[in-house]
């Protein structure tokens, strides 16, 4: 959980967090006269190169009147499925929201099943994610100095086209890491399984409460692009369905849209933001009249 307090910026992007670590803001449990949205979720719904008011609460927030209605974001970068589940529970609807938006993304299923066991190991022999990689692999990942050295890297200004976006090279085929995440949920995994009983414990605690509850699909731009039959979309969708729980559908937008959407492979930029924000409000706005 981010510390309380905590300002500090990534490239273009700003972030401030309120007294208690989460959420970005100075957001308290006591809601006063506004009525509130909780967006719990990654780094995408944290706001990765699209911070402040160029991130999907914000642009709900603005759309909805910022006189009338507050939205929080709970969103913390490296969280899984587990974790979220857990922020819902235990911190988000103690803030009191008429909402929660779950902003999913694909590799949220990743280490939900063997969160206990991942805390019991030692540091070096813990894994990033559940996914096969070299113990030489692990290592640099925990390597501070090429932390500094990444991070330096991803502050470099990116070029960009005589438009002013990104250019951006639609992949060919697959990574291997986002085939192992497709797999993830398209086979029967123990992943999959750990997963579906995360959003039943969401939709549950949340109607305990009487709060609202849907999952927005934000799909990563190697999905985007392979995905013709959209298999990853229909598959969540389908287990939405089965667990009782809304699905906003982001791909649709993403899909038609004719400008760069992305500020890497797993992160919408500012524009692919605006069209999260697009496609969370017409539920917001039947469900909260």
């Amino acid at each position: 959980m981010p510390a309380p307090g905590l300002t500090y910026t990534l490239g273009d992007s700003t972030f401030t967090h309120g007294p208690l670590g989460t959420p970005q803001g100075g957001a308290l449990p006591e809601a006063g006269e506004r009525r509130r949205i909780a967006f719990v979720g990654d780094s995408v719904c944290y706001g990765f190169y699209a911070s402040g008011e160029a991130n999907l609460t914000r642009r709900v927030e603005a759309a909805l009147g910022t006189g009338a209605w507050e939205t929080l974001n709970f969103g913390v970068p490296g969280y899984n499925a587990h974790m979220v589940s857990a922020t819902l529970r235990e911190q988000a609807l103690g803030f009191h929201p008429a909402a929660v938006v779950y902003v999913f993304h694909q590799n949220d299923l990743t280490n939900a099943t063997w969160a206990d066991a991942y805390r019991a190991r030692p540091a070096l022999f813990r894994e990033r994610y559940d996914l096969p990689a070299p113990l030489w692999k692990r290592s640099l990942e925990r390597s501070r100095a090429l932390t500094w050295v990444l991070d330096r890297a991803r502050r470099s200004p990116p070029a960009t086209d005589s438009a002013g976006a990104a250019p951006s090279a639609a992949p060919r085929e697959l990574s291997p890491y986002a085939a192992a995440l497709r797999r993830l949920l398209l086979e029967a995994t123990p992943q999959r399984a750990y997963f579906a009983e995360h959003l039943s414990a969401m939709r549950a605690a949340c109607e305990a409460e009487g709060v609202a509850f849907a999952l927005l699909f934000v799909p990563r731009e190697e999905t985007l692009a392979l995905d013709g039959e959209g298999a990853y979309r229909a598959a969540l969708a389908g287990l939405c369905a089965e667990r009782g729980v809304t699905f906003l559908d982001a791909q649709a937008p993403f899909a038609s849209a004719r400008e760069a959407l992305y500020g890497d492979a797993a992160h919408p930029n500012a524009r692919g933001h605006a069209l999260l924000a697009a496609a969370t409000l017409p539920w917001v706005r039947k469900m909260l009249r």
